[in-house]
């Protein structure tokens, strides 16, 4: 299977943070299976911010001058608007991410389940910004696997007018296989992601992933959950089931 740099010399619209030792740090806090759930909160927290900070990096902005106090000016830029899309339930628990960097920002949802008959995935539930042709939408999608649930709401998006180029998904940890599944259907939509984990196992768990996570809301390590919201039990939920083409609850 391709490998991160294979995958970015092939799609030139795939963007993957720095490797850098606190990057590591975070990812190996989070996957962590002892790890207690009062520090699997903080460090997905801390993680999700730099995340949506580096997906800002690729939308469209234009320069914008403006007069400091001193009286001086200062070239700076403005971006085009932005909304965002949290894929539910799990994309939930990036959406106090992307509010502590970008105020005001609209959020629209959309629910995508498991259809039985069609083994497909199909829109459950959408609720979109009015006026989100206008937008550049930023899908909050954490764990990205086989795709399956990216594409439905790719899908989505271009029946309601949003172009390919005014699209960036962002996700915490993708593989090989859903890159390309996304990219190769739609190459003009951007993927920003902190990491590209090697590969889908036959039970289409990301390798190596987060897996079995242990359970947050009943841990063995304290009665903390007051610090644990239900946006981070739907995530690590969908970390253990997004690609199994299960129903997330």
């Amino acid at each position: 299977m391709a490998d991160e740099k294979t995958l970015t010399q092939k799609f030139t619209t795939l963007r993957v943070m720095k490797q850098t030792p606190y990057l590591k740090f975070l990812h190996a806090a989070i996957r962590d299976k002892t790890q207690t759930r009062p520090k699997f909160v903080f460090y997905t927290d801390q993680l999700l911010r730099l995340l949506c900070e580096f997906a800002l990096d690729s939308v469209p902005h234009k320069q914008n001058i403006v007069t400091t106090p001193t009286g001086n000016q200062f070239q700076g830029v403005s971006f085009v608007p932005i909304c965002g899309v949290s894929v539910m339930r799990s994309g939930e628990a990036m959406e106090t991410a992307i509010r502590t960097i970008m105020l005001d920002i609209k959020i629209g949802k959309v629910l995508v389940q498991h259809d039985a008959e069609t083994k497909q995935r199909r829109l459950l539930y959408s609720k979109l910004p009015k006026d989100v042709v206008k937008h550049h939408v930023l899908i909050l999608d954490p764990i990205l696997a086989s795709g399956s649930s990216a594409l439905a709401v790719l899908k989505h998006l271009k029946e309601v007018g949003v172009k390919q180029e005014q699209i960036s998904l962002v996700t915490m940890i993708s593989c090989p296989e859903g890159i390309s599944a996304i990219l190769e259907k739609y190459p003009k939509i951007t993927i920003s992601t902190s990491m590209v984990d090697e590969r889908l196992d036959k039970e289409r768990f990301i390798i190596p992933g987060i897996g079995e996570l242990r359970t947050v809301t009943s841990g063995r390590n304290g009665p903390l959950l007051r610090d644990v919201t239900p946006a981070h039990v739907r995530l690590v939920r969908a970390c253990r089931i997004e690609g199994r083409g299960r129903d997330v609850v």
